[in-house]
């Protein structure tokens, strides 16, 4: 079992590219959502090239375009779930730390 640090940013986004990895293999026969992922993968692996460099806030904002740009696609998709309530977790964060 994984222990989840609820107040590490990059833990958080580290087990939503996770999840979205698991996704997508588990997608491999269904052609339409096996790109969809692909590309939402692609995306966030981008904005995870950065993460050294990015502040928390620029990292929930990177986070918010991602999902305003292929939300309106899949609003009710699993993984658009997980991308909100990771986004949800990291407002959190940055909330208690001030």
């Amino acid at each position: 079992m994984t222990f989840i640090a609820w107040s590490d940013p990059e833990g958080l986004f580290g087990l939503l590219l996770e999840y979205l990895a698991d996704e997508r293999a588990d997608h491999e026969g269904d052609p339409e959502r096996w790109r969809f992922l692909s590309d939402l993968m692609a995306r966030l692996e981008d904005l995870e090239e950065r993460l050294p460099d990015t502040s928390l806030a620029d990292l929930i904002q990177g986070l918010q375009q991602i999902h305003e740009s292929v939300e309106s696609d899949s609003p009710e998709d699993p993984v658009m779930t997980h991308l909100r309530d990771c986004i949800a977790e990291l407002e959190r964060v940055q909330r208690e730390l001030g």
